[in-house]
């Protein structure tokens, strides 16, 4: 039996943890370069480009314009860079294709798609004028993930485990739950140049499977004691170990088996949400979207760092050409498969007192374009790629609730107001966390590398 086959048998396999490739999770705490906000991360990423004008920007002088070329208004150069393979001089401008109501004592203006989100938009702020540099999904997802336009460098999530270290002996400090492969790949998850233990642990939160692969033992051996068998084996590498020297990688294999060891006993807990009371579990809702949020709510309570929840990840659903399905019937249903479990987050936290230390991040790679596609049919209604000026927003975490920051033009094209660049997002969510993106650096290759690389500027005014 060679190691791997052996390891795989006592369920110890590296890849019962998902990132345990060679170097061990760390359940040290690191002192943050100031006093944090939040101790926690919940992001929620919406694939595919989830459009500001149907959500949260309400721009009702689209409808004054309506049916107008988009040439006509706008020149073209400001036409050009959406999508690459597309040109837009001949489409026409589209007014929101749902209503908007204010909502709460802040007055937000909210989508009718999301009628259950707008009853707490007191406890968001909304984030009106973000910009990147790509309208390509694959750039837009690794910009807004890792700070840079190219794989290869650390995620968000990444950054804040190699900034706060771990706050759980049991569980990886940085866990994503997606319903599929997004464009740009498992490739926004990784760590980059950082220590591997800073990679993310991809888990599975559908009902009847394991959250971790290998993490139920296949042993044969007569007599199936794990606990003795992991003792010989790591007694064995810790020989090996004093006979010849440190070695980095040895020691970082002894202690990720223990890990993987504890990860048996601790996942399946964690991720059965049938522990939870059945008025939970209402709340929440019942589809995989709803089971990731319960899920993220039970892993930071159990002190995982950061957890990651990735929506139409599978196919870019959020990404509403009309070609696709249209505008219309794509944001109705990708609403109502996420409204009731974002809002069962933001509530169930608030009622547990964890949502002031908890930053809730709702984010998407950009939003859409203020005018249509050019269209064969009727029904092809949709919306192109847009970077310029769109929308996400926070909740929790040190967060001034009830408030939006930010704006766009009357039409949605330019943030004209308060530009937040995701450098600037970045920056302000490691800030959130006690971590300054000017000093929280690696060194590489001769070079001091950071999310933020040399931009970045903290949003002092959506700070509570």
């Amino acid at each position: 039996m060679d190691r791997r086959s052996f390891l795989k048998s006592l369920g110890l396999s590296t890849a019962s943890s998902g990132a345990l490739t060679g170097e061990s999770y760390s359940s040290k705490i690191l002192k943050p370069h100031a006093a944090p906000r939040a101790k926690n991360v919940i992001f929620l990423f919406m694939c595919g480009g989830a459009s500001h004008l149907e959500t949260f920007d309400h721009k009702p002088a689209l409808k004054k314009y309506n049916g107008k070329l988009a040439s006509e208004i706008f020149n073209k150069e400001e036409l050009d860079g959406f999508n690459p393979e597309k040109s837009f001089e001949n489409s026409r401008i589209l007014p929101p294709v749902f209503n908007f109501k204010q909502h709460g004592e802040s007055g937000a203006w909210v989508s009718e798609i999301y009628p259950k989100l707008s009853t707490v938009v007191d406890d968001i702020c909304f984030i009106k004028s973000v910009q990147t540099d790509s309208a390509i999904h694959s750039v837009g997802e690794t910009l807004m993930h890792t700070g840079h336009g190219r794989p290869g460098f650390p995620s968000l999530g990444s950054w804040v485990t190699y900034g706060l270290g771990s706050q759980s002996k049991t569980l990886p400090p940085y866990i994503v739950m997606k319903d599929g492969l997004s464009t740009a790949g498992d490739v926004v998850f990784q760590q980059g140049m950082l220590p591997g233990r800073h990679r993310a642990s991809v888990a599975n939160a559908e009902r009847n499977t394991p959250p971790f692969p290998y993490l139920k033992s296949e042993s044969n051996f007569p007599n199936n004691n794990q606990r003795q068998q992991l003792n010989k084996l790591q007694s064995l590498n810790k020989i090996h170990q004093k006979k010849y020297g440190g070695q980095p990688a040895l020691t970082s294999r002894i202690q990720s088996l223990e890990m993987a060891y504890k990860l048996q006993e601790s996942a399946p807990d964690v991720f059965n949400l049938n522990n939870e009371p059945k008025s939970i579990q209402k709340l929440y809702g019942d589809n995989l979207f709803s089971r990731h949020c319960l899920t993220a709510r039970r892993l930071i309570e159990s002190g995982v760092r950061f957890v990651e929840i990735l929506d139409g990840a599978e196919g870019r659903k959020w990404d509403a050409h009309g070609n696709r399905g249209g505008l219309i019937g794509n944001h109705r249903s990708n609403a109502a498969r996420t409204d009731q479990g974002i809002t069962a987050l933001i509530i169930d936290l608030k009622s547990r007192g964890l949502l002031d230390e908890t930053l809730i991040v709702w984010a998407t790679e950009f939003g859409r374009t203020p005018f249509e596609e050019e269209r064969k049919k009727k029904s092809e209604l949709g919306r192109g790629h847009h970077h310029k000026g769109f929308t996400l927003w926070m909740a929790g975490g040190g967060v001034k609730g009830g408030t939006s920051y930010g704006e766009t033009d009357e039409l949605g094209m330019h943030a004209i107001k308060d530009p937040v660049s995701f450098h600037d997002f970045h920056a302000t969510i490691l800030h959130l966390l006690g971590l300054d993106h000017e000093q929280l650096t690696y060194r590489h290759n001769s070079r001091d590398v950071r999310l933020t690389d040399v931009f970045g500027n903290v949003i002092h005014d959506i700070i509570a």
